[in-house]
């Protein structure tokens, strides 16, 4: 995302062209084949993109650091935002501050307040709920959560999430959703009732017959 170009979006196609990666404030390539590929962009998010250049003053890059015009480092971007974010998901015990909202910390000595103020007992309590340490990779479990949640068909999952094996996405990331799999028990279970009722009797009727009933 920090490296990408303006020239790797086509908005006509509504499609974004992933071929460089930014690493410690450096762009390259990225590592393989299966990396660099385009993905679809929905329309809703392209009138955003188009209105972010229309204010973009002529950069290169979509996302350039004002005070250098170069790409941001992800690491100060992780620790000061994005793991700050995460402390943030669970009710600080110490100000009552909101999940959601930064702690109303009050300024003691030299220096500022970080760009997420939060308490040390709140980061400490999202640590035990395991939430300390959200960074960057978490959107891309989530983005696969999410898919998983839709439905949408292993390949077209490999596809989004540009994996060279499709066993990787289907073992590495992101588990079924409850809900998902709450519904495919609940079809599994109306099927059982619906024979049950049908029969007078809880036994599953097969091609089979008894025999093949009590096997199942």
């Amino acid at each position: 995302m920090l490296a990408l170009f303006w020239s790797d979006i086509d908005f006509d196609e509504m499609t974004m062209m992933v071929t460089r990666a930014a690493v410690h404030g450096r762009i390259s390539w990225v590592k393989t084949e299966y990396s660099e590929d385009a993905l679809p962009l929905d329309k809703k998010f392209v009138e955003v993109l188009k209105n972010l250049k229309e204010k973009s003053g002529g950069t290169e890059l979509l996302f350039p650091s004002p005070k250098t015009g170069h790409c941001y480092h992800s690491s100060p971007i992780q620790q000061d935002y994005i793991r700050r974010a995460g402390w943030c998901l669970v009710k600080c015990p110490v100000c009552n501050a909101e999940p959601g909202s930064s702690c109303n910390l009050v300024l003691k000595g030299k220096g500022s307040l970080p760009a997420v103020p939060v308490h040390d007992e709140r980061r400490e309590l999202a640590t035990t709920k395991k939430l300390g340490s959200i960074g960057w990779h978490t959107f891309r479990h989530t983005y696969s959560t999410l898919l998983k949640g839709v439905e949408a068909p292993m390949e077209v999952q490999q596809a989004l999430m540009r994996h060279a094996d499709i066993t990787t996405t289907m073992n590495q990331y992101g588990e079924t959703p409850m809900a998902n799999r709450r519904e495919a028990n609940s079809k599994v279970v109306e099927i059982v009732f619906d024979r049950r009722s049908s029969s007078g009797d809880w036994s599953p009727k097969t091609e089979t017959g008894t025999e093949g009933a009590r096997a199942s």
